[in-house]
């Protein structure tokens, strides 16, 4: 009996090992398959252009990429003369000169005439000389080199030292159920990646201000830690925008301290320089008629300044190149150029010469705003630039008839842009763009106003295809009469 079990044990076992290899015996073989090798498409997405618009192939992108990487070489230039914290084409300084002169060049060199330089004393600016941020735990440091004061930030007086806390997103209910922020530094994480302003998140800059925040860091949540420059925030403290990196390091120091403060050591130095000067660049090219089309781009930009506003000033010159080699009895309206100083400064002054001069602009038909032409498109992790140019957002006036040629031009060169317009344009010509028919098409992105907006970001031909459709609104509007490019919907 004890035999006759053991046997049926066995012939099962038996069986149920032979039903498995079978089993496994039908399975496809598993090979390790390797990964096939990255592959590499280096040539931007272009158009075809239709034979009636082939003559805008003139316009070449390749070439107004040379005009880019001459104002990034401005830039680094100034940086590598003693300026290693705040440097670009800096509105006032010897980079600001060195780029006025050199745009006065390429525009005589074109053939435009009366080119001059229009001055203007510059009211004191904000300069920052230097400054360092360090926070520390229990004999650890976290360096802060990503680190870069908001523009017209307060100095520090000296170097000072601040118990660090982290507020969250500093919104109104993390801010009420967090740490007191009265005295302190606070770091806050903002995802506001398009901002660079007083506004940011929601106001949280004002509302940690207004509970007596010492010193405020955005941790901005771009995957970089790239240095950025805000503009105003309006904080009576020293405010700064930190790196996502180093942000977040920050964060987990502060998080993992218990009940031991975190400490920062800070100091920024900043000194309101008087006496400094700057300009527009002027040229122009005379038409048959006493109307004319203005296009105006700001020569001034933070670090090496590639999209803003390289990529702008390289479709300006390529506009006059283009116009130049039409001859004078061909050209119905005098083209003017205005390569505009201030924008990145406390004072906008070509900005406000022309808002103080209406009359200027009583036979403009059009009014160009040549800002951030060609940005490329980048992916949510910043790892790697797309073939393609960031989505363009765009105005084109209120007259029906301007706005027929702007589309029919953003379609003819493939410009990507959102459906609808901004009901106002942004940037250099917000002050007074309603004193004539404006058009602007413009870009940002991640790496706006950062140490990342280098030559490397710009997209050849998505600046060619901005170029080319402003060439194309000049041209296409040049027999429709003042009145009606001046027409309200």
């Amino acid at each position: 009996m004890p035999s006759s079990r053991i046997d049926v044990v066995t012939i099962s076992a038996t069986l149920a090992l032979l039903a498995a290899r079978l089993v496994f015996a039908q399975e496809p073989t598993r090979q390790r398959v390797p990964p096939s090798p990255a592959h590499h498409r280096p040539n931007e997405i272009g158009w075809n252009l239709a034979p009636e618009d082939q003559k805008y192939a003139a316009i070449d992108g390749d070439h107004l990429m040379e005009f880019v990487k001459d104002q990034t070489a401005i830039s680094r230039r100034y940086r590598d003369h003693g300026h290693p914290q705040y440097w670009g084409r800096i509105t006032g300084t010897e980079a600001d000169a060195e780029n006025a002169e050199w745009m006065m060049k390429k525009l005589k060199a074109i053939g435009l005439e009366e080119v001059h330089e229009q001055m203007f004393d510059l009211q004191p600016q904000w300069v920052p000389q230097s400054w360092e941020a360090v926070v520390s735990l229990n004999g650890k440091s976290i360096p802060l080199n990503s680190a870069q004061p908001t523009f017209l930030s307060k100095g520090t007086n000296g170097t000072v030292e601040l118990e660090a806390v982290y507020a969250g997103m500093a919104s109104e209910a993390e801010i009420r159920l967090g740490r007191d922020v009265k005295g302190k530094a606070v770091f806050f994480y903002s995802n506001d990646t398009g901002s660079r302003h007083a506004g940011i998140s929601d106001n949280a800059i004002k509302r940690l201000s207004d509970r007596g925040a010492a010193a405020i860091f955005v941790i901005l949540g771009v995957p970089l830690d790239e240095k950025t420059q805000f503009y105003p925030v309006n904080a009576p403290v020293p405010t700064f925008s930190l790196g996502t990196k180093e942000g977040l390091a920050v964060r987990d120091m502060i998080g993992g301290a218990a009940n031991e403060p975190v400490h920062l050591k800070l100091s920024l130095d900043v000194k309101m320089q008087p006496g400094l000067k700057s300009g527009t660049v002027w040229g122009t090219l005379k038409g048959t008629t006493d109307e004319d089309v203005v296009v105006v781009a700001h020569r001034d930009g933070w670090f090496e300044g590639a999209n803003d506003n390289g990529t702008g000033v390289a479709t300006f010159l390529g506009l006059a190149e283009y116009f130049a080699r039409i001859p004078k009895t061909q050209r119905k309206r005098t083209i003017i150029f205005a390569g505009t100083d201030g924008h990145h400064d406390n004072g906008a002054e070509s900005g406000v010469w022309f808002l103080d001069h209406p009359e200027f602009f009583a036979k403009t038909a059009l009014l160009f705003n040549c800002e951030h032409t060609g940005l490329k498109d980048t992916g949510l992790g910043l790892s790697a630039y797309s073939n393609a140019p960031s989505t363009y957002r765009w105005y084109a006036g209120d007259s029906p008839a301007l706005l027929k040629v702007a589309i029919h031009a953003l379609d003819a060169f493939g410009v990507p842009t959102f459906p609808d317009s901004l009901r106002t344009p942004s940037g250099e010509t917000t002050r007074y763009y309603f004193l004539a028919p404006s058009v602007q098409i413009i870009n940002t992105g991640y790496v706006w106003h950062s140490d990342k907006e280098n030559d490397e970001s710009i997209s050849i031909p998505g600046m060619a295809a901005v170029t080319r459709a402003y060439a194309k609104i000049i041209a296409d509007t040049d027999n429709i009469p003042l009145a009606d490019l001046r027409a309200k919907q």
